[in-house]
């Protein structure tokens, strides 16, 4: 195999990983009842990490448009998991924010997502996982120069 057609495979290879890492959780979280999506624990996700993050923010470290992300934000804003707050920089811009009951979802759900995520990695050992989480974290960073 050549280098460009390896190169072409891994970015093949990331994206298809993607695409049925999100199935599976989305599967998983049916099954669980969690009443969620993906989708909407993914921002939420992001939103324990960096309170505060504002919609466009959101949208592009879950890899959708600023409008999707506007509907995922307002459904959730619905379910009472999040909330929009006043922007401590801007007037114009909005700041979210878990509620309770957003933090109460993701510890619901924090098992169901580990449990996918140990599916992916079966048959690994605990040295190759420590090795491929830092070879991605190098592309991460890579890319991010």
């Amino acid at each position: 195999m050549s280098d460009a057609e390896s190169m072409r495979s891994i970015g093949l290879l990331l994206r298809g990983i993607n695409l049925d890492f999100r199935q599976t959780v989305d599967a998983a979280l049916r099954d669980a009842g969690a009443g969620v999506t993906f989708g909407e624990v993914s921002p939420m996700m992001s939103l324990k990490l960096e309170p505060g993050l504002n919609g466009a923010q959101l949208a592009r470290l879950s890899m959708v448009s600023a409008q999707a992300m506007n509907a995922v934000l307002k459904e959730l804003s619905r379910k009472s998991y999040i909330e929009r707050r006043p922007h401590p920089q801007s007037l114009r811009a909005d700041s979210w924010h878990l509620t309770k009951d957003g933090m109460r979802l993701l510890d619901r759900v924090r098992e169901v997502l580990q449990g996918v995520t140990a599916t992916m990695l079966s048959g690994f050992s605990a040295r190759e996982v420590r090795g491929f989480e830092n070879s991605l974290q190098r592309c991460a960073d890579n890319l991010r120069k």
